[in-house]
C-alpha cells in the first residue's frame, strides 16, 4: 500500500481536490474502490487529504494527475 498526503490550504483548493479524486478514480476504471481510500486531517487552518492506494502506479498516476490538474486551474 502506498499514501500520499496532499497540503490543501484553500476551499477552493479542497473543491479541486475531491473533483479531480473522483474523476481520476472513474477514469481509471477501477473496479474495486476498497483499494483507494481517502481521510482527512485537519491541520489548523487547511487540510491533509491522505489518499491510501493498494497499487503504486496508481498512487503515481494519480500524482501526476493532481499535480497537472492544480497547474491547469492555476492553484
Amino acid at each position: 500500500m502506498v499514501s500520499l498526503e496532499f497540503d490543501l490550504n484553500t476551499d477552493s483548493e479542497q473543491d479541486a481536490f475531491f473533483g479531480a479524486f473522483f474523476k481520476f478514480v472513474e477514469a481509471a476504471s477501477i473496479a474495486d474502490t476498497d483499494s483507494i481510500s481517502v481521510r482527512s486531517d485537519p491541520m489548523g487552518d487547511h487540510q491533509i487529504k491522505v489518499v491510501t492506494f493498494e497499487d503504486a502506479s496508481q498512487a503515481d498516476r494519480f500524482q501526476s494527475y493532481w499535480s497537472q490538474r492544480r497547474k491547469w486551474l492555476g492553484l
